[in-house]
């Protein structure tokens, strides 16, 4: 008995129609399904994250995805243009025969779409619902219907041998290519091919954007406005294109009038998205680095195109350096200190002419005896670090360990100069060294004459 199931008079299994509405297009559910899929991957492992780490990844993914499949989508999907109308038109050639139907036209940027449905559907003995797919896809191929002809014209002329309905072929007749004249079909075809192309752009720059957001984020921000700019010249492209003058296309209750449709719309608001996200990340990397580095959860340190830090230890060591001139007789004023590479003048003594009644008799001078410094050489720069943003440079150490610096000449804290002083006052007449010490207003030395 249960080989007998749905059969009649013997006769192979019959099984009814199992109608497909024409929007479930096999591509595009599959594009879909990707999607989906890769979704799904990506929210199992989301509980294994802790903290608000886990919102800020399904945030990332989720736009992510949503932009990566706004791309593909838009470029495949018939509804970039719409037009629909309720009328009373003729049915077929050679019948005479009326009907009333809904008649649809979704236009994409690789062809249209034309749907029949009768209202009811039963009419004449039979069921009116029917869909139809022209395109215009690669060579334009010549003028005419012949077989060297381009894809659209071709399959129109295949459509009239069929027999198909005349609201259909009336449809497409107006997109054929230059067909009778008419060049709707030239500028739809032509603004449907770059408005493909740069969607196609479209694609690898959102690839290198969710690359980039793992190592350098104003590079990721400024892919991710390139991503938005190339949809929404897109989306300029087909609108500035599709057709000089509006395509208006009468029946017998009314005219069939075009508007944008969804795909349209879409693509258009996630590009301006994409546009205004990155300069929002772009400006936040400026003002807010900590916080915008949390979020895509990359290293701060990380977030740099330098290659080099500062050597705080050389700049101490400059800085020390310069005090200690200061300090033993160099002039203190940044004119007076010797440019770098020239040497440096010899210190000379202390003050003259503690008091106006001594009388001085310096000695003859021993050139031994004066101390020269020798010129400080700036410690050369490895590298100039340049503070490229706000982040706290105080945290950035260096990543590998620097030599210990060498160590410093033994010099003297304080010089001092032992000069002999010769002086008369009365009847005696004495030697007595005095200890003279340069200091920071020290001009010449001097031979202090005194009475014991």
């Amino acid at each position: 008995m249960a080989y007998q199931a749905f059969r009649t008079n013997g006769a192979p299994t019959y099984y009814d129609e199992n109608p497909t509405p024409w929007q479930a297009d096999i591509l595009e559910s599959g594009l879909i399904f990707a999607f989906v899929i890769l979704a799904v991957s990506f929210y199992v492992i989301l509980p294994g994250i802790r903290g608000k780490e886990k919102i800020f990844t399904f945030i990332r993914v989720t736009l992510s995805l949503y932009i990566g499949a706004v791309i593909i989508l838009t470029n495949w999907t018939y509804t970039w243009e719409t037009g629909e109308i309720h009328t009373r038109t003729k049915y077929k050639a050679g019948t005479g025969e009326e009907i009333d139907a809904d008649i649809g036209v979704h236009i994409g940027l690789r062809g249209i779409n034309i749907t029949l449905k009768g209202t009811p559907e039963k009419q004449l003995n039979e069921t009116i619902n029917y869909n139809e797919h022209f395109s215009w896809e690669w060579e334009q191929g010549r003028l005419g219907f012949g077989p060297f002809a381009g894809r659209f014209n071709r399959e129109y002329r295949a459509a009239q041998f069929r027999g198909l309905p005349l609201p259909i072929l009336w449809i497409a007749e107006y997109f054929t290519l230059d067909g009778e004249g008419i060049r709707w079909g030239r500028h739809y075809r032509q603004a449907g091919w770059y408005s493909h192309i740069m969607l196609w752009l479209c694609f690898p720059l959102w690839l290198l954007t969710n690359i980039l957001f793992f190592v350098l984020l104003r590079y990721g921000a400024y892919f991710l406005i390139m991503t938005g700019g190339s949809m929404i010249i897109a989306n300029i492209i087909w609108a500035s294109l599709r057709n000089l003058n509006e395509l208006k296309i009468p029946w017998e209750d009314g005219i069939m009038e075009f508007s944008y449709g969804g795909s349209f719309y879409v693509s258009l608001i996630t590009g301006i998205f994409c546009v205004v996200a990155g300069i929002v990340i772009r400006v936040l990397d400026l003002r807010f680095p900590n916080a915008l580095t949390s979020f895509f959860g990359v290293d701060v340190l990380q977030d740099t195109d330098e290659v080099a830090v500062a050597d705080y230890e050389d700049q101490a060591a400059r800085k020390k350096g310069i005090e200690m001139q200061d300090r033993d007789g160099e002039p203190s004023t940044s004119a007076d200190r010797p440019k770098p590479g020239e040497p440096m003048k010899p210190p000379v003594s202390a003050k003259a002419a503690m008091s106006a009644s001594i009388h001085v008799v310096p000695e003859e001078e021993e050139d031994d005896e004066e101390l020269y410094m020798a010129p400080v050489e700036p410690p050369a720069h490895r590298y100039e670090k340049r503070k490229s943003r706000g982040l706290t440079i105080k945290l950035q150490k260096s990543r590998r360990r620097r030599p210990p610096p060498p160590p410093p000449a033994d010099e003297p804290d304080e010089m001092y100069v032992n000069t002999g002083v010769r002086y008369s006052k009365g009847d005696k007449n004495c030697d007595y060294s005095e200890v003279v010490r340069f200091n920071d207003s020290s001009v010449e030395d001097v031979a202090i004459s005194m009475d014991n």
